[in-house]
C-alpha cells in the first residue's frame, strides 16, 4: 500500500487532477501547507497593516502592552474559492476557527498572553487519473489522496511596558497538530482488481521564539519591529518520523500614524526565508497598507495586502493580492466587541489561478 501513496503523490507532481470541496488553498498541496494569517479580524480587515499594533493579533508580542484589562478574542471565517488550472475549474469552500487569544495585565507594566493560531493549513482532497502496467497489461486507475488537518501554533508571550514610549515583548511557541491522511487507488476494472485504501494519522511538532519592540517617538506615530525564528517541523506516523523540514526566520516592521483620533493609517512589511524548508520552497516578502476610520464604536476599516506564497507549482513563487474591509460594534460598556469583515483574495502562479471570498467574524470579551 505504500506504493499506492507514493504513486498518488507522484501523480500530484505531474498534474492537479480534479478537486473536491471542503479544502484549503491549492497552493499548499505541494509543500508543507498554506501559511496562516496572524491577524485578528480588526487587523485582517486593514489588510493586516494594524496587526503589529493590535494586542489581539498574535503577530507581535509587544502589542500585548496595549491591553489594559483581561481580554479574550476569537476568530472564525468561511471561504468560498474558485480554482482554474487552465484546463478545468473547481469551486471549493472551507470554514475555520483559526485563532484564540487570551491576555491581561499582571502587575506594573507586565502583560501576559497566550492562545493558539493556525500556522499552516493542510487540508486538501485531490483525484489524479492515470494508468499502471500489471502483468504486461495497462490498467486505468484514479488515485484519490486527501488530508484534513493543520499545524497549530501554541503561544505563551509577555510584554513589558517600560514607558509610554517603549514596549518590549517576547514569546515561546510550540507547534503541534495533526492531519488525517487517506490514500485510495480505484481500478476501472473492479471485477479483476480490488481497490486499495490506506488511512493514517500524521502528527506534527516543533518550537519557535519571537521578539518584538513597539516604540512611540511622538504621540501620533508608532513604530514596530519583530523577529520570529522557528526551528523545524517534524511529522510522524504511528510513532515513526516520516519527514522533517526546517522552518523560516521571519523579520518585519510596521508604522502607524494617528492622523486624528478617528483616522489611523498603517503599513507593514515582512520577509520569511521559507526556502530553508526545501522541496522547492520560496522565500516570501509580504506587505500591507490599511487604515481605520471613524469613532471607536462603529469604525470603518479598509486595507490591501500582497506578497508571495512559499509553495506552488511554478518555477517562481506564487503571488497573492487581497482587498479587505470591515467594521465593529461595541456592547455592554466595552465588555463585548463584535468585528465583521470581508476579503477578496487572488492567488496565481505556475498556470494556476485561485480567487477567494472570505467572510470574517471576530468576538472579543473583556469582563
Amino acid at each position: 500500500m505504500r506504493r499506492v501513496v507514493v504513486a498518488a503523490c507522484c501523480g500530484l507532481l505531474a498534474g492537479w487532477g480534479s478537486t473536491a470541496s471542503g479544502q484549503d488553498s491549492q497552493f499548499g498541496i505541494r509543500g508543507l501547507g498554506t501559511p496562516g494569517n496572524f491577524s485578528s479580524v480588526r487587523a485582517w480587515t486593514t489588510g493586516g497593516a494594524l496587526a503589529p499594533f493590535d494586542g489581539n493579533s498574535p503577530l507581535t508580542d509587544a502589542a500585548l502592552g496595549d491591553i489594559t484589562r483581561l481580554t479574550a478574542a476569537a476568530t472564525e471565517f468561511a471561504s468560498y474559492r474558485s480554482v482554474d488550472d487552465g484546463t478545468s475549474a473547481s469551486t471549493l469552500r472551507s470554514a475555520r476557527f483559526p485563532m484564540l487569544t487570551v491576555a491581561g495585565p499582571v502587575f506594573g507594566g507586565l502583560v501576559i498572553g497566550g492562545g493558539f493560531a493556525t500556522y499552516l493549513f493542510r487540508s486538501y482532497d485531490v483525484e489524479v487519473p492515470g494508468t499502471v502496467v500489471i502483468r504486461g497489461d495497462s490498467q486505468a486507475i484514479v488515485d484519490h489522496i486527501a488530508s484534513n488537518g493543520a499545524v497549530t501554533d501554541l503561544r505563551l508571550a509577555a510584554a513589558w511596558r517600560f514607558s509610554s514610549r517603549l514596549t518590549v515583548g517576547a514569546g515561546f511557541h510550540v507547534l503541534t497538530g495533526s492531519s488525517t491522511l487517506n490514500a485510495i487507488r480505484l481500478f476501472s476494472d473492479s471485477a479483476e482488481y480490488h481497490n486499495a485504501t490506506q488511512t493514517d494519522q500524521e502528527s506534527y511538532d516543533g518550537i519557535g521564539m519571537s521578539l518584538s519592540v513597539l516604540a512611540t517617538p511622538v504621540p501620533s506615530l508608532r513604530i514596530s519591529g519583530f523577529l520570529r525564528s522557528d526551528t523545524r517541523l517534524r511529522a510522524e506516523i504511528a510513532g515513526f518520523q516520516n519527514a522533517q523540514n526546517d522552518l523560516p526566520t521571519t523579520v518585519g516592521g510596521g508604522v502607524m500614524w494617528s492622523v486624528t483620533p478617528e483616522v489611523k493609517l498603517a503599513g507593514t512589511l515582512s520577509h520569511a526565508d521559507w526556502a530553508v524548508a526545501g522541496g522547492g520552497a520560496y522565500n516570501t516578502t509580504d506587505w500591507a497598507l490599511g487604515g481605520e476610520f471613524g469613532r471607536a464604536g462603529l469604525p470603518f476599516r479598509l486595507g490591501v495586502r500582497g506578497g508571495q506564497l512559499p509553495f506552488g507549482p511554478g518555477p517562481t513563487a506564487p503571488t497573492e493580492f487581497g482587498v479587505s474591509a470591515g467594521t465593529g460594534f461595541i456592547f455592554s460598556q466595552g465588555r463585548g466587541i463584535v468585528d465583521l469583515g470581508i476579503e477578496r483574495l487572488r492567488r496565481s502562479g505556475g498556470g494556476l489561478n485561485e480567487t477567494d471570498w472570505t467572510f470574517l467574524v471576530g468576538i472579543s470579551v473583556r469582563p
